[in-house]
């Protein structure tokens, strides 16, 4: 009888793997130099780090070949849960495999065993005792509102409420823009609510490093906040939240019962669009050709997920396929349109890295990695950055601002890179022009 009763509900996924090694790679690679998919194969160049890999080391344990071994959480440990492997698999084997869940369902099993990485432990031992993974104090996290109209935290009947995320909030160099969009969208006559102190983190670090009970405490407390103030908008400045309540919330059994969620992108191209604020031209993008890196957050892992029926029929040719062929993600309906409308709204002219959109390539800021593994972290940010060439973008944007921060601090000489959230600050106005 298996100890690892969560990965043992994944054996049949785990089992129809193929082996092919597709999960390596993107699904249309346009060239040899950037047709990886996997930021850890690329650091480990061994199968154990790649999505594959990382299914074959769930069947040893499952089987019991295997201990938890240093070169089993070292390779585990340099995943940064991107989904680059589940869109590149489905390309070819729809749901039938869907090696991310099974990456989900590893973590977790290691977890429960005593073997999370210790640079994971005081990460979810930071957002259990100050709502971050930082270790930021609570009462600094509103710290960004000074100057602002009062948004309330607790009386119902706002418009929105603001979600901020914890990377912006102790993110001092942000807050000057934070406020400069907040304020714009008071000006345009939003009502806002906002938590205050009361913010704690989404949920979606905790999902990724194997705490599902961390993460789903966590989405039942935001839910409930939600519910309280009777808001019929959530807009989160954060790609990891957004990512959490489409993808991950559902996963845990938990939704909002009215509120939609959306990302800030997509709520300013809203206001945008009924000309309820308007972007002047940027001096920082007129003129300059931009490459946008799509975040694996706000992209691929914002796509909604819902329950389905996940077992698989053999045809007649003896082909497995799937019994909810509409509801396989590939990917392809995350936030990827809003960030790049804007981007043009204010001048910009865009020019598209080989690895865009779902078949976007990880900076390596997320999952732990930066924590645990260091030195795969910058490898997937230089590799990223290489991507931009200097015959057809002079910039990288990006509409996440952990991967904006990983990025410019290990660009230096490679490419230069922005953050959307201080190019939209810096145009943004109220009413139309």
């Amino acid at each position: 009888m298996t100890n690892y009763p969560k990965l043992e509900a994944r054996r049949d996924f785990i089992e129809r793997c193929t082996r092919c090694s597709q999960c390596k790679f993107v699904p249309t690679p346009k060239s040899q130099t950037h047709a990886s998919i996997c930021p850890s194969m690329d650091f480990g160049e061994f199968h154990a780090f790649s999505g594959g890999g990382q299914l074959i080391m769930g069947a040893a344990l499952l089987a019991g070949q295997t201990p938890v071994t240093q070169g089993f959480i070292d390779a585990m440990s340099a995943c940064s849960m991107c989904g680059g492997c589940d869109v590149s698999c489905k390309v070819n084997f729809g749901e039938s495999i869907e090696p991310l869940d099974s990456l989900y369902a590893l973590r977790e099993q290691v977890v429960a065993a005593g073997h999370s990485p210790s640079a994971h432990k005081t990460l979810i031992q930071n957002i259990r005792t100050f709502g971050n993974s930082i270790g930021a104090h609570r009462r600094e996290r509103s710290a960004w509102t000074e100057g602002l109209a009062q948004m309330p935290s607790s009386a119902p009947g706002a418009d929105v409420v603001l979600h901020i995320g914890s990377t912006l909030s102790y993110a001092t160099a942000k807050h000057e823009s934070l406020r400069a969009i907040v304020r714009a969208i008071q000006a345009a006559g939003v009502t806002c609510a906002y938590l205050g102190e009361d913010e704690e983190s989404c949920g979606s670090l905790a999902f990724d490093l194997g705490y599902p009970d961390d993460a789903r405490r966590l989405a039942l407390q935001f839910v409930e906040q939600v519910e309280r103030l009777e808001v019929p908008t959530v807009v989160t400045f954060s790609s990891a939240a957004i990512a959490a309540y489409r993808a991950v919330y559902p996963r845990l059994g938990v939704s909002f019962s009215q509120a939609r969620v959306l990302h800030f992108t997509e709520y300013l191209l809203d206001l945008l669009n009924c000309g309820r604020i308007h972007l002047a031209k940027s001096a920082a993008l007129v003129g300059s050709v931009i490459a946008y890196h799509d975040s694996c957050k706000l992209g691929r892992l914002s796509e909604a997920w819902v329950p389905h029926d996940t077992r698989v029929d053999t045809s007649p040719g003896g082909f497995k396929v799937s019994r909810a062929p509409d509801l396989v993600r590939f990917g392809n309906n995350g936030v990827y349109d809003a960030p790049r409308r804007l981007l043009r709204a204010m001048g910009a002219q865009l020019a598209e890295l080989e690895r865009n959109r779902a078949a976007s390539y990880c900076c390596g800021a997320s999952g732990g990695v930066r924590e645990a593994a260091p030195e795969a972290s910058v490898q997937a940010a230089r590799n990223r950055l290489a991507e931009v060439s200097p015959s057809d973008a002079e910039l990288m944007v990006s509409a996440c601002s952990n991967c904006t921060d990983h990025l410019a601090r290990h660009g230096e000489g490679i490419a230069q890179t922005l953050d959307l959230l201080d190019l939209v600050a810096a145009s943004i106005r109220p009413g139309a022009n």
